[in-house]
């Protein structure tokens, strides 16, 4: 596999874990700071779609007929 393609799939596993400690922390917060902490999830997840979409761009051509 290429390194650019694990870069990226590590950035989206580092982005995904980021996302779920904004969702966890946001049950117990305030009222605000809940909802900056879900705004705050949603950017992450545009992270992790943003580095799984450039990692395909690098994916060996079987990882890319196993996601199809």
């Amino acid at each position: 596999m290429s390194q650019a393609y694990d870069t990226f799939m590590a950035g989206a596993a580092d982005a995904r874990r980021l996302a779920a400690e904004c969702l966890s922390d946001a049950k117990t917060a305030t009222a605000s700071e809940a909802l900056r902490l879900i705004a705050e999830h949603d950017r992450h997840i545009e992270r992790v779609e943003d580095y799984e979409m450039r990692a395909s761009w690098y994916a060996p051509k079987i990882k890319l007929e196993i996601a199809a």
